[in-house]
């Protein structure tokens, strides 16, 4: 990063449109703050003082004075879910903490406000699946609370993780087999048509489906629309805009773009009211590609995505030349069900068994079932039928299904993984893979290394892994070499009682008293930002919104990403977090290469494009002076798009 005093560029004349003084702007680590930025169209011509940016001044040049804010370049949010940062209308339950019993004359009022009119079908956006959802005498599981509200529409919770779900007996009934017949989801079809796809579906006492549904679970029964998040119509769109700018977001990665919504960003575009860079991590569905033995054809993939990258070859604002990839699922598990269900994120070390009780809305470990016991050894190997599970249970103390030893779950296999990341590095897309286990995370590192690297082993492309929940040691080395780029989302990494509870448990033996234990492998090896920065993994950030909230909060993150701790002073793993100057350029430089874009913007440099963002607070001085904790509430003042100011924020002098 350049940006020098007193620097200009010769592409442009002696001509400023915009000039902004009396400023902090944020050039880096190592570089002292200047006052002074001149703006020509779209293009920073001049970075330095007041005095030398005098020379672009006429009399059409807008000045602003900044009243020493900080100034630093526009956000890079790398991992987001765009189209779901506001909400498309119908029934959203908006992230809310509501027990099954709150929850069900709620989504009753969806019902009769008339939300599943429409389609036939009562879809639900935004559910949140690690909070609330205590079970009660009248409503034992999610099913019968869903089944509550109706047994005639068919009902699905949306996760706002964008993996998780949950039906109603109506929905259940309308599974599909691979044949196309409808056959219903329950115990015996469970272990049958739809074995494949046990681990991602609860299941009661009876081991009938307790209403939880998650992953590839979700497209069996044909409901309308994506079950990753809503879609919003054509009217949202320049709301989508409006968000962003008021975070000061000016480039983002629709980290998994269906092709089917392609058209609301053209017509945003064609609006003119884009005021973002957009990176389309393109998101190929396996099953459309899948022949009659279910081996997706990657060859066909790679030519269909060709030909919407082609077709953004020459767009100002959106290109194509990324992919996704699941890699696994999610790991959070499901404590509150009877078997607890586990996690199916892909792990090197079998999932524990832990033996929960609920009281009230007091979730505790009382401790785990021993899984090399002969007791489930026996069990493995003789499942009991469903008559003589309570006896079990009354004896034994736990549910027989806890005898499971489960590893999670690979979205694909390994070859076909391995596969997919070489036809797609060879064909010049970047990959983006999510992973969360330790296992997936190791499966993706795997794949990278087999593609063509450079003379100091470091892959071509800024190919890389969003979230990285788990990373073995091992691993961390490997990704560093590699020159991987990792997505993370800073927020998660805070101690949080009710969402650790269905990670750490699964992970770890523990004892309630002891969640935070600092020799735990979940503590040590969850989000090892700083360890991957010191390996020469690229840090990026990416808010994954809508998952957990619709607002991508940058802010929030920074601070998170430097303290890892919450309201409480209680922090997850110190020795993990990074400076504020490693958390900025998460989300501005390293963002910029991640996004192949790092020539065109991610740092105030002369010739770069203009896309900034002026807070309301120095965010480097809160964090040197031991206030990082008031970094989360940042606001942002103004934004600059393209050298043209797309944000001003309400009641500021900058919004009159």
């Amino acid at each position: 990063m350049t940006g020098l005093s007193g620097c200009q560029d010769s592409r442009h004349g002696a001509s400023a449109d915009l000039i902004l003084t009396n400023g902090v702007v944020y050039l880096g680590r190592d570089a002292q703050p200047v006052d002074t930025v001149a703006i020509a169209e779209d293009r920073i011509v001049y970075v330095g003082d007041l005095t030398g940016a005098k020379r672009f001044r006429t009399s059409s040049t807008h000045e602003i004075d900044l009243e020493r804010r900080l100034l630093i370049p526009g956000l890079h949010d790398v991992h987001i879910h765009p189209l779901g940062i506001v909400s498309p209308g119908g029934c959203d339950l908006d992230s809310a903490v509501l027990s099954l019993d709150q929850m069900v004359p709620r989504l009753a009022a969806c019902l009769a406000n008339g939300d599943a009119a429409d389609s036939g079908w009562l879809i639900v956006g935004q559910w949140n699946f690690t909070s609330g959802n205590q079970p009660s005498d009248a409503f034992p599981t999610m099913r019968a609370a869903l089944d509550a509200v109706s047994r005639e529409v068919p009902i699905i919770l949306l996760g706002n993780d964008g993996h998780h779900g949950a039906a109603n007996s109506a929905t259940l009934s309308r599974a599909s087999n691979d044949a196309g017949q409808t056959v219903g989801l329950t115990r015996e079809t469970l272990g049958g048509e739809f074995a494949a796809h046990r681990q991602y579906i609860g299941v009661d006492m009876a081991g009938e489906p307790n209403g939880y549904v998650s992953e590839t679970a979700r497209e069996l029964f044909g409901a309308p629309g994506s079950l990753l998040f809503e879609i919003p119509p054509l009217s949202a769109m320049p709301a989508i805009a409006r968000k962003l700018a008021g975070y000061g977001i000016t480039s983002i990665r629709d980290a998994a773009a269906l092709v089917d919504t392609l058209p609301l960003y053209d017509a945003l575009y064609d609006s003119g009211r884009q005021t973002f860079r957009l990176t389309l991590a393109l998101f190929p569905s396996f099953r459309r590609y899948e022949n009659a033995a279910g081996q997706p054809n990657i060859g066909q993939m790679v030519a269909d995505m060709s030909a919407i990258r082609d077709k953004y070859a020459d767009h100002p604002l959106i290109r194509a030349d990324t992919v996704k990839l699941f890699v696994d699922g999610v790991i959070e598990g499901d404590p509150q069900s009877v078997p607890p269900t586990l996690p199916n994120a892909a792990q090197l070390e079998p999932y524990q068994q832990p033996l929960f009780s609920l009281q009230g809305d007091k979730l505790s470990i009382n401790g785990y079932v021993d899984l090399d016991d002969p007791v489930c050894a026996d069990i493995r190997d003789n499942p009991r039928p469903a008559q003589e599970v309570e006896r079990f249970l009354a004896e034994h103390g736990f549910h027989p299904a806890q005898c499971t030893i489960s590893r999670g779950v690979l979205e694909h296999p390994v070859e076909v993984i391995a596969a997919y990341v070489e036809a797609f590095d060879a064909a010049g897309f970047t990959v983006h893979a999510h992973a969360i286990g330790d296992r997936a995370v190791r499966t993706a590192i795997d794949a990278f290394e087999k593609i063509a690297k450079d003379d100091a082993g470091r892959v071509l492309r800024p190919h890389g892994i969003g979230h990285a929940q788990l990373v073995h040691p091992h691993d961390i080395p490997r990704a560093g070499r590699l020159g991987l780029n990792i997505a993370f989302t800073y927020a998660w990494i805070i101690p949080d009682r009710a969402y650790d509870l269905t990670v750490i448990p699964f992970v770890d033996q523990v004892i309630e008293v002891d969640l935070y234990n600092e020799a735990n492998y979940t503590i040590q090896q969850s989000y090892p930002t700083a360890s991957l920065l010191a390996a020469g993994a690229l840090l990026t950030a990416g808010s994954d919104a809508p998952v957990d909230t619709r607002e991508p909060r940058p802010f929030e993150n920074i601070e998170q990403a430097v303290t890892r701790a919450n309201d409480a002073g209680e922090v997850f793993n110190a020795t993990e977090a990074i400076d504020i100057h490693s958390a900025l350029a998460a989300y501005t430089i390293n963002g910029a290469v991640a996004l192949s874009m790092a020539d065109e913007n991610g740092s105030i440099e002369v010739g770069k494009k203009a896309d900034l963002a002026l807070l309301d607070r120095n965010v480097v001085e809160l964090a040197d002076s031991g206030r990082a904790n008031e970094i989360g509430d940042t606001r942002v003042l103004m934004t600059i798009f393209d050298g043209g100011i797309v944000y001003t924020a309400p009641g500021s002098e900058y919004g009159r």
